[in-house]
């Protein structure tokens, strides 16, 4: 047993099916959130540009993370059944918080302003894309509203 599978074991103990996803998100949010702040805050850049550049670089990562801890599935990528989908709900989540994020720094300026509002628009996106890619990834297995992840 490897540690990841150790991970896996004490989250679903503790959480259910819907803790690897709250996990997975954790990460990929932690990654995506430093990334947007440098580039906000740091290097000056619009706040839409900022957070278009950290959704792209922690893509690849998010769903190789997702696919590999929350629905367990290794071997061959289907493009068709995973990939697409998974990149296609990523730019919503893309296009959904550039506008929040931008938003925010319009009306409240650059730095944790521009995080907050790329935070509020991917939270929008955050819920739907869950049970969306439970359906995809593991066709057969029913989420129950229990289940799923919440947040705040």
């Amino acid at each position: 047993m490897g540690i990841n599978d150790s991970v896996l074991e004490f989250i679903d103990g503790r959480v259910g099916p819907a803790g690897r996803y709250l996990v997975v998100s954790g990460i990929n949010f932690s990654g995506h959130q430093i990334i947007l702040f440098i580039a906000n805050s740091i290097w000056g850049w619009q706040g839409w540009v900022a957070n278009a550049f950290a959704a792209v670089v922690m893509v690849a990562p998010a769903y190789l993370l997702t696919r590999a801890w929350v629905w367990d599935v290794s071997g061959s990528h289907s493009v068709q059944r995973e990939v697409v989908p998974f990149f296609v709900l990523a730019i919503l989540g893309l296009l959904v918080s550039s506008v929040t994020s931008q938003v925010a720094q319009w009306i409240f300026g650059a730095g944790l302003w521009v995080n907050i509002g790329s935070l509020a628009g991917y939270v929008v996106v955050w819920i739907a894309k869950f049970f969306i890619l439970e359906r995809i990834f593991n066709p057969t297995t029913p989420v129950s509203v229990a289940e799923a992840p919440r947040a705040g």
